[in-house]
């Protein structure tokens, strides 16, 4: 209560002061001081409570931000509302000429300057400073300089703060680049003098109560700053680092102690608030000189320190009036600070011996300043950007300074920012890791203090130093050996917006950024730490494959020094991930990894990747892909790779699995950023391109099996464990999701990486012979599509990238198709011809023997050898042969060139030269042979040599040995040596007169459109050719031709259901009554006498299928209706809406009451065979009602949801399955049958009426083998409705969900065979079509057509259509205009021929869909190709009726023309 009273006291007298101004100030002689100034005490008494709150130093946020309690915040709201004030202060009372323009006389200006200034100091924290230093306020900033450069106190330093907060505007800085560099050295001057003329205490004067009953003096501090500890004299410290530690005794006699611990609650004596409990850092360091003759002890559970003393160490104060020596310093140092990282100022810097007055300020123990000493570590801070600073700072025992700033304090944030800044320069670290040990080990404890102290500013310098440096192997394992992982993770795991149970209102805006920049700072460490250890893990593994063999003498590859940086680019880590997951043991240890799956850091970061999605910073890219980055290093280890497969528990949601996480940010809904989606692929290929059979992994478990029946083995085999990843992959949709990534185009500078990793990830989960058997009947690889990928990279300059995405496509290939060896143009590689490639591999060549003894004497008698053609003749008995060649083949033996395959290399050819036998090359001539025949087309050299080369030995032979450089074969004659190596018990592969034949054959057979694998002897007269196959015996397009040739054998059911569902005629036409209401959704009723109509505002309307009259209408829904299903005896039907209460219900038609309403599910329809359950859809889950009660019988929730946008459970044929987001159920037991493959975003899919297949958008499934058997690119996003005979498909496109918000859908629906997926027509109504339906016999289909979408629907029809009869000409007359006049376009009332027609078509149609047909699913589907729909609707000129006038004799005829 009296602090409230207390606040509310200083308030009033703030307003009152205010208030005054206001009556007064327009007063002539009105003298502003004593205001100010009483405003100024207010401020700074306020401002040392505020200070003494212990707020993070680093933090520029307005101090209500900080602590909305607190009174000074409060207080400079006040006055910042009285713009008047402000503007005054400003602009007039900082003036030096206010009271000569105001025509004041006899007072003295200064003093007015001095107590606005003192003001503007006070009120600075908030301040907008760019708002107050303006481009047109440089008269004020000029003033600034006068008054710094030359005025009396305390006016010169105030106005140094002013212009100090000026200067951090980079604008203002750079515009008064020539005063700065006069101001720098005179103020560093100056700043020598006050340092000089200041009285630091050496010992404490003050006495405290009590103070003499200690034993122990206090602060223990010698005069120097250092903790007193007795000499070791006599002891030697070692070479540590190669550095002699000779002059950093007293650092390292710090490090060996432990200070004394102070636990005390203190309280404010000003505020009467209670504070923080303070802990100071007093853990015990480890001793380095092991040697010491004795063991230095210090009290520590007694301490002797009260808070007086301590405050000056910890938080320090600035007395703004009368500013004393540490003030005046203190406000040199902040002008100094935002200039001290401009290198034109840093000569000054060096002249003046900055450095030096610097590490005076450190030593907190000395001076006992800490605010002092913080404004120093800031300059030090600026002044280390520059490498030559830093070094110089090593060189001075700068660091050892600054780690002997105690600790907890403010100048302890301020250490850690030069810390900070001490990483990013390399130079000086590399000189750091060579200091001795004990200096190395107290910056890696100091800093890991940091990670806990109370400042966030102070936790994230800390975490960047770390990353920073973690690169030097030295701090790295310092790091390590200090569990300095622990404290790392216990940063981010203890924030509360990572916390489950974590109220998100209880944060306030800044509270959450600042927590989200911590998490943003540890992630990109645990990167860096992780690459470290890699690079450390992997060094080892490359020099032993570095080193040769052959050569054990020669010394080892040298290792890298600790003291140096050891970098990695993204390429050459992937590349270590790589080398490890080929190296490192299944079951080995990984001590990094290990602690980090110990203390949750993996669950951790994939929690922090699904947050993600919700927060809103600019680093929220940068902190996925850091954490993925760590992922995709740390999955080398089997434990990580099974944690990606287990459960993540996330608040608000279901439980999902690590993977769908890492493709859900690879897809690009976390971050819609490339990096990110580049490093979560790389986490996926590490994980699914693993090696199967990793060392270690396939080690035989007989005897634990022995040992322990019931235990659980930790580890499952390398084999096991990938297919688990697999299995996870798939049912988490990866294969969609790469897919897609494969076919990106944006952003285009990444897009040809993205989609190199993509496909790689494929590859890598083409290994799974089910991901094989699912990904080979998709229409990438079926349809050409990756080819068309492989041709051109998506931008010219990422050529490099578009050749490993060829690489992995080949690989991708021949993963699918077994194919192992590419030959000529890879790009033209399709299913179908590597699957003719490999039918031309299994034939066995075989031809006639006579026949090349034939072109044998041919090639004889050409050459000029007719005795030995004789003699060939006879004894190989060729007399007929050669008369039939002679009579047939008179000239030269020569295929035409067409006919000729190219040849690139010769199937039992290598790399290296193979030599025929020396019998063989006897010649002398060159001869070239292409497949048996002289041509101009190189192939195959054989370079004949005089008989002397066989017995040459000279050198010059063995030259011949040398690399070939052409690209034909040369056979060259043998030298000794090679007639050696002939001899070896390698047998070497040989060109032969069989093998040239056999190839050449071979490339004949590849030439074949349909190879066959068995195949009679070749012809070597005859080109070869396999016989086309036997087309399918051709149905005639005449309808009339068709049905009478059925009666003789012929099969032409497919062609009459083409005929049938590409033919329709409108027939009647219902429009909607009402204005602004319109048709949604029909159904025919049983009988096919009524349809049922929804409406836009939820009414359901029953119309005369003939006349078009409304029978009967009842209101429904408050809104708009989706769904409608009637049972097939008419008395019940089944409703849903898009919102509202009820969501769905079961009515009564008749009596139109509810039967029972279904309050929250967005789709039902009943079971198929009695239609007494109801399946309800929700989101993913399924509810199974009774249909006569309304009661739930089972609800089925999938394990892993595929999360279709438009779900919609349905049963099965034969209602004992139920199939519900892309989940199969047993209806029976509700248990999960099988999860088919996500590769579609909307659709779940729908039941074959033969009850063995599975229609999911354009997959079809089949239900006994799960395998994926076609898809049907005209189904893409289409809504499948199966005619109840089961001979065809509807199509119609599902709404459309524009950018804008709005919808539209199409105006065309298609028609496809039920029995082979082939596309059969497309029909344009010119409408919006919103729902269709068919009727039992399929004869009649209802369309919803409107004009229009939604709001602006202009006009609504209900449209029957008769399926199987086109127009008649007066039909076709008919355009849309007279539609709109009441013309129902029923041409079944025009005409008796066609009734006459109906008359024969209704029985025929009936019976062709009572005939059974064998469901044929391996054809191949068929293009939606609108051409040949259009030839096949309009190829029919001539009506069938037209035929029949025609004489018998010509009907007969053109019946059994075959």
């Amino acid at each position: 209560m009296s602090e409230n009273s207390n606040t509310t006291s200083i308030m009033t007298e703030v307003t009152t002061l205010i208030r005054n101004w206001e009556d007064e100030h327009g007063e002539a002689n009105y003298d502003p001081i004593q205001t100010l100034t009483r405003l100024a005490e207010i401020c700074e008494v306020e401002t040392e409570n505020y200070l003494k709150m212990d707020p993070d130093p680093f933090d520029e946020r307005h101090p209500s931000r900080t602590d909305p309690d607190c009174k000074l915040g409060q207080i400079l709201k006040a006055l910042f509302r009285k713009d008047n004030f402000m503007n005054k202060l400003v602009n007039d009372y900082l003036r030096d000429t206010y009271y000569s323009r105001t025509g004041i006389t006899g007072r003295d200006v200064d003093q007015l300057n001095i107590a606005a200034c003192r003001l503007m100091l006070d009120v600075m924290p908030g301040l907008e400073t760019s708002v107050v230093f303006q481009p047109d306020m440089d008269n004020l900033i000029h003033r600034l300089i006068k008054w710094t450069t030359n005025s009396i106190e305390p006016l010169q330093s105030y106005a140094t703060g002013l212009l100090a907060a000026a200067m951090e505007i980079p604008e203002i800085a750079t515009r008064f680049r020539e005063q700065n560099g006069r101001l720098v050295p005179l103020l560093l001057q100056r700043l020598r003098r006050l340092q000089n003329s200041s009285e630091f205490s050496v010992t404490s004067n003050s006495t405290r109560p009590f103070a003499h009953l200690s034993t122990m003096k206090s602060p223990p501090y010698r005069g120097d700053g250092v903790i007193k500890i007795p000499p070791s004299a006599g002891v030697k410290r070692p070479r540590e680092n190669g550095v002699t530690p000779s002059s950093r005794s007293s650092l390292k006699e710090n490090t060996d102690l432990n200070s004394a611990r102070t636990d005390n609650d203190l309280s404010d004596n000003e505020s009467g608030q209670k504070r923080k409990r303070i802990k100071l850092d007093h853990e015990p360091a480890e001793e380095v000189s092991q040697s010491s003759p004795q063991k230095l002890i210090l009290f520590t559970e007694t301490s002797n320190s009260s808070w007086a003393e301590l405050e000056s160490f910890m938080i320090g104060t600035v007395q703004i009036f009368p500013p004393t020596l540490a003030t005046r310093q203190i406000l040199i140092l902040r002008y100094l600070t935002p200039l001290g990282e401009y290198q034109e100022f840093l000569s000054h810097v060096f002249e003046n011996d900055a450095l030096s007055l610097i590490l005076c300020y450190v030593n907190v123990r000395v001076t006992k300043e800490a605010r002092l000493a913080f404004e120093a570590l800031k300059y030090l801070a600026a002044l280390l950007c520059h490498k030559k600073f830093s070094i110089e700072f090593i060189q001075m025992e700068g660091l050892e300074a600054l780690l002997e700033v105690p600790r907890p304090s403010i100048a302890a944030t301020g250490v850690s920012i030069c810390l900070y800044y001490l990483g990013y320069c390399e130079e000086a670290m590399e000189r750091v890791c060579l200091l001795p040990k004990y200096i190395i080990t107290s910056l890696v404890k100091y800093a890991l203090w940091l990670l806990e102290c109370s400042h966030d500013s102070g936790r994230c310098h800390a975490i960047m130093f770390f990353g920073l440096t973690f690169q030097f192997k030295v701090i790295l394992e310092e790091f390590d050996a200090q569990d300095g992982l622990r404290k790392l993770h216990n940063v981010i795991s203890t924030l509360s917006i990572l916390l489950p149970d974590t109220d998100p209102a209880q944060l306030n805006e800044d509270q959450e950024c600042a927590a989200r920049q911590i998490v943003r700072h540890v992630c990109v460490a645990y990167r860096r730490y992780l690459e470290a250890h890699l690079n450390s893990k992997v060094e080892p593994i490359k020099r032993s494959q570095l080193r040769p063999n052959e050569r054990p003498a020669q010394p080892p590859v040298p290792a890298q020094p600790s003291y140096k940086p050891c970098k990695s680019s993204p390429e050459e880590i992937q590349q270590n991930v790589e080398l490890l997951l080929q190296h490192m043991p299944f079951r080995g240890h990984w001590v990094p990894v290990d602690q980090l799956l110990k203390l949750g850091g993996i669950t951790l970061l994939l929690k922090i990747i699904a947050f993600a999605y919700e927060w809103n910073y600019s680093g929220r890219a940068e902190t996925v892909r850091s954490a993925l980055d760590v992922l995709a290093i740390a999955c080398v280890m089997p434990k990580v790779q099974l944690l990606f497969c287990e459960r993540v528990e996330l608040p608000e949601e279901s439980a999902t699995v690590g993977i769908n996480i890492i493709l859900g940010a690879a897809e690009g809904e976390i971050v819609a950023d490339a990096d990110v989606q580049k490093a979560a692929l790389r986490v996926i290929v590490n994980c699914v391109c693993a090696p199967i059979c990793r060392v270690g992994g396939n080690l035989a478990r007989f005897s634990a099996i022995l040992n322990s029946p019931n235990k659980k083995m930790k580890f499952k085999s390398s084999e096991e464990l990938i297919q688990k990843v697999w299995d996870c992959v798939r049912s988490n949709s990866g294969i969609m999701v790469l897919l897609q990534l494969m076919n990106i185009k944006t952003p285009i500078t990444d897009a040809d990486c993205i989609r190199t990793l993509a496909c790689k990830a494929l590859a890598g989960l083409a290994r799974s012979e089910t991901v094989r058997q699912i990904v080979s009947k998709l229409p990438l690889f079926t349809s050409g599509q990756l080819q068309n990928l492989m041709r051109d990279p998506i931008l010219q300059e990422k050529r490099q990238e578009h050749v490993t995405f060829q690489k992995y496509a080949l690989e991708l290939l021949e993963r699918l198709s077994g194919k192992t060896k590419h030959r000529g143009n890879d790009l033209e590689v399709s299913l179908a011809n590597i699957h003719r490639a490999n039918v031309v591999a299994q034939t066995k060549i075989l031809f006639n023997d006579r026949q090349l003894l034939q072109l044998i004497h041919q090639h004889l008698i050409t050459k000029g050898y007719p005795d030995t053609a004789a003699m060939l003749v006879k004894e190989a008995n060729l007399g007929n042969a050669i008369t039939q060649v002679s009579t047939h083949q008179p000239t030269k033996f020569r295929y035409s060139t067409t006919l000729t395959p190219s040849r690139f290399k010769l199937t039992l050819s290598g790399s290296q030269h193979r030599s025929l036998p020396s019998p063989v090359i006897q010649k002398e001539e060159t001869t070239t042979i292409i497949n048996g025949t002289n041509s101009n087309s190189p192939a195959i050299k054989l370079i004949k040599k005089t008989p002397q080369s066989l017995i040459s030995s000279t050198p010059v032979q063995n030259s011949r040995l040398q690399k070939q450089t052409n690209s034909d074969l040369v056979v060259r004659v043998p030298s000794q040596t090679m007639l050696e190596e002939l001899t070896s018990p390698v047998e070497q592969p040989r060109v032969t007169l069989d093998s040239i034949i056999t190839e050449y054959l071979t490339n004949q057979h590849a030439l074949c459109k349909n190879p066959m694998a068995n195949c009679p002897k070749f012809n070597l007269f005859i080109p070869h050719k396999c016989p086309d196959p036997k087309p399918k015996i051709a149905s005639a397009n005449n309808f009339v031709v068709r049905c009478a040739r059925r009666a003789i054998g012929y099969q032409c059911k497919s062609m009459n259901r083409k005929f049938i569902h590409s033919r329709f005629c409108p027939v009647q036409t219902i429009r909607s009554s009402s204005d602004g209401d319109f048709f949604t959704c029909a159904k025919f009723l049983p009988g096919d006498k009524s349809i049922v109509v929804g409406d836009y505002s939820g009414d359901i309307r029953i119309f005369n299928l003939h006349s078009g009259n409304e029978e009967h209408m009842f209101q429904t829904h408050d809104n708009y209706i989706v769904h409608l299903e009637p049972n097939r005896s008419g008395e019940f039907l089944l409703t849903s809406s898009t919102w509202g209460r009820p969501r769905s219900a079961l009515w009564g038609i008749r009596g139109s009451e509810m039967k029972f309403a279904l309050d929250d599910e967005e789709h039902v329809e009943f079971s198929k065979v009695n239609q007494d359950r109801i399946v309800a859809t929700k989101l993913e889950v399924a509810n199974i009602y009774d249909a006569n009660t309304g009661q739930s019988i089972t609800r089925l929730v999938p394990t892993v949801s595929n999360q279709y946008t438009r779900n919609k459970a349905t049963f099965s044929p034969f209602d004992d399955l139920v199939l519900s987001d892309g989940v199969l159920f047993d209806v029976a037991s509700g248990k999960q049958i099988h999860k088919l493959d996500k590769l579609n975003q909307t659709q779940s899919g729908v039941f074959h009426p033969n009850g063995l297949e599975i229609v999911s958008n354009t997959e079809v499934w089949d239900v006994r083998t799960f395998h994926l058997l076609k898809t049907v690119p005209v189904l893409n996003q289409r809504s499948a409705i199966f005619s109840p005979v089961n001979s065809a498909i509807y199509a119609i496109s599902m709404e459309q969900e524009l950018d804008d918000g709005d919808s539209t859908f199409d105006s065309s629906f298609k028609t496809v065979d039920a029995m082979d997926y082939s596309s059969i027509a497309t029909i344009d109504v010119k409408k919006n079509i919103y729902d269709l339906a068919v009727n039992r016999f399929d004869t009649q289909i209802v369309i919803v057509e409107n004009q229009g979408v939604y709001q602006s629907v202009q006009e609504s029809v209900v449209r029957i259509y008769d399926v199987g009869r086109k127009r008649d000409d007066e039909d076709e007359q008919v355009n849309d205009e007279e539609d709109e006049e009441e013309d129902d376009m029923d041409g079944s009332d025009d005409e008796g021929s066609d009734n006459d027609v109906m008359d024969f078509l209704d029985p025929l149609v009936i019976n062709l869909g009572g005939d059974n047909e064998n469901n044929d699913n391996n054809a191949n589907n068929e293009e939606d190709n609108d051409d040949d729909d259009d030839n096949l609707l309009d190829s029919e000129s001539e009506s069938w009726t037209s035929l029949s006038s025609d004489s018998d004799d010509s009907f007969v005829d053109d019946v059994f023309d075959l």
